[in-house]
């Protein structure tokens, strides 16, 4: 597995980058494991990595989010425990800190030395984090399939149909507490390739969260995204977005204008 990042980190020239490569080969080896444990039985890959693993969005991402589909016998810790012997065999060491907040499971996998060893930093003590998140009570309503990843490691995974991730991802666009500058790198990815959103996997999340009165109908998405992009500071969506980008040129579409262009397609 080391020979195979050390491959992929030679492929970049910039320190940010190598950085978020090899924290996206971590990622693979994570859900390798996973599929390895037969954790995809019971779990769902979703959020902005299914999207940039899965679909190959050009935009990195930090997290591994996961839905619990069947929980009977599902012990967070018991299933990390064994990802964490699985890289250890691959001489991937990491500790981790498992925090249960609410209905969410959240790990820290805070692997030492990488950076130093694959010379991204200076400091034999500094740490790559790997972030899991568990939404142990999703919503209902999501259509799940199981896809095949080939490169550069082989494992299969349950996620969610591109409609029903879209309808996650709207529901971050318009609820979430705060910007943040990737969830509208991939509103602009699911606008562009034209997908309809699954509806009522949308509503029961928004039902779930903040009551039935927030609740959309498919006829009028187009105008509530209107409303809502106009409030958005796209400068804000840039910065914050350009750095996990692997075109940062494209950065300059993520602004009012263009993104209003692509809703011509849900009228």
């Amino acid at each position: 597995m080391k020979d195979l990042i050390q491959s992929e980190l030679g492929k970049e020239k910039e320190l940010q980058r190598k950085r978020l490569v090899l924290a996206e080969c971590l990622q693979h080896a994570v859900l390798q494991s996973l599929y390895r444990h037969g954790a995809f039985k019971q779990i769902v890959f979703t959020g902005g990595t299914a999207l940039k693993l899965l679909y190959h969005t050009n935009r990195y991402s930090e997290d591994l989010d996961f839905s619990l589909d069947q929980k009977k016998g599902f012990r967070v810790a018991q299933i990390i425990e064994r990802v964490q012997n699985d890289l250890k065999l691959q001489q991937l060491y990491f500790d981790y800190r498992l925090r249960e907040v609410r209905t969410v499971s959240n790990v820290d996998m805070r692997f030492p030395e990488l950076l130093h060893e694959f010379h991204l930093s200076p400091l034999r003590s500094q740490k790559l984090t790997v972030k899991v998140e568990i939404d142990k009570n999703p919503p209902q309503g999501g259509s799940k399939q199981m896809m095949l990843v080939t490169s550069p490691l082989s494992y299969t995974v349950s996620t969610f149909d591109l409609p029903s991730l879209f309808a996650t991802k709207l529901h971050a666009v318009f609820f979430r507490k705060y910007t943040k500058g990737r969830d509208y790198y991939d509103l602009v990815w699911y606008l562009g390739k034209r997908v309809k959103p699954n509806m009522n996997l949308l509503n029961n999340a928004i039902l779930q969260t903040h009551g039935k009165a927030h609740q959309i109908e498919e006829g009028e998405l187009r105008r509530r995204l209107l409303k809502h992009l106009e409030s958005v500071d796209f400068s804000k969506v840039r910065r914050e977005t350009e750095r996990f980008m692997i075109h940062p040129e494209e950065a300059k579409f993520l602004d009012l204008e263009p993104v209003k262009s692509l809703l011509r397609h849900y009228e």
